[in-house]
């Protein structure tokens, strides 16, 4: 069984740290598993996941579709990755008509762009542009949207977190609070985010706040809030990011949605408790109250006050509740998802 997987960014993403852990891990246990990278993207790849010395051997790089296709054997299973990959692949196929069409569905993305756009069309149309495409995916949530908006069956494999990269701090008396932000993608909202950040640094000046994804530059020309006093770690690797949420309590998700994330579940990892938002798959892993928060983002002075919450508990509730968030950590592995995948492979 041959396996080439088509991810065309630059990787850095929930999106694609998933399918690169995913594939080492397939590597290690002994599959015939690549991943097909574009010629743009390619150095960034390497770089972003320098640590990870098995799947970089498994890289290809690709300029045209004649080379991509070439490339694949016939038989084999291609799998899409992000919206845009689908049409690739679908051209690929005009080629090599005997490969087998798989689409690793990682989110909703008709929801990235405005309804009606070229976008937007190219996002809905890609479900069901190749006949007979196998989907697959992590969540119920996307499972469930997609069938709601297009009639298709997804099957559902398991998520995945790098737990060489992401594990506890038992101090659990970290007074500071840290988020992603990203000016460049609305659907994270990173003006709700900045915002929060601020109301809670001018009520609590007590809590010290981080914030990293983007640079100060980003920042400034997007008009972000800025006045009040944080930190900005600027872009980081997964290594980084793990050792930022292992010095601060709370990690802010503050996002319209999320099909998944990632990010909440690494930081649980961590011994970090997540504020999520209700909309989407996090409750895959997320239990409200329990071992994270997962909020209506409309509220914004409520966001602040389950922070508030969570610093005013006891020794006790805090610890408490922090070790149930280590432990539902636990429970996601990169080899279970690999495993989970590889027999959805097998019966395709």
């Amino acid at each position: 069984m041959k396996i080439v997987f088509i991810l065309p960014v630059s990787g850095g993403g929930g999106g694609a740290h998933s399918v690169i852990q995913e594939v080492n891990e397939m590597v290690r246990m002994g599959q015939d598993v690549r991943v097909a990278i574009n010629k743009s993207n390619y150095v960034s790849m390497l770089v972003t996941y320098s640590d990870m010395p098995l799947v970089l051997g498994k890289f290809f790089q690709y300029e045209t579709e004649k080379e991509l296709a070439d490339f694949i054997e016939d038989g084999s299973i291609a799998v899409a990755t992000i919206f845009t990959s689908v049409k690739l692949l679908k051209n690929v196929m005009k080629f090599k008509p005997n490969i087998i069409p798989a689409y690793y569905v990682q989110d909703y993305e008709p929801l990235f762009s405005p309804h009606g756009s070229a976008l937007w069309h190219e996002a809905y149309d890609s479900y069901a542009l190749i006949s007979g495409m196998k989907l697959f995916a992590k969540t119920k949530w996307l499972q469930n949207i997609v069938y709601k908006n297009h009639g298709l069956s997804v099957h559902k494999v398991a998520p995945s977190i790098d737990h060489d990269v992401y594990y506890p701090s038992l101090n659990y008396n970290r007074k500071r609070v840290c988020a992603m932000v990203r000016p460049k993608s609305a659907r994270r909202a990173p003006y709700r985010t900045m915002r929060v950040l601020r109301a809670i640094q001018k009520r609590n000046p007590d809590i010290s706040i981080d914030v990293f994804g983007c640079t100060d530059a980003e920042i400034e020309n997007s008009n972000l809030a800025q006045d009040f006093d944080y930190t900005n770690h600027g872009v980081l690797k997964r290594g980084q990011v793990s050792a930022l949420m292992r010095k601060n309590g709370m990690f802010l998700d503050l996002s319209d949605f999320q099909a998944f994330g990632r990010t909440g579940l690494e930081a649980m990892a961590c011994g970090c408790i997540p504020v999520l938002p209700s909309v989407g798959g996090v409750y895959e892993y997320a239990e409200d109250g329990v071992d994270s928060y997962v909020m209506d983002m409309d509220d914004e002075g409520e966001i602040v006050n389950r922070v508030e919450e969570f610093y005013a508990l006891s020794t006790f509730d805090k610890e408490r509740m922090i070790n149930l968030a280590i432990d539902k950590a636990q429970d996601f592995s990169i080899r279970k998802a690999a495993l989970s995948e590889l027999r959805f492979f097998q019966g395709i």
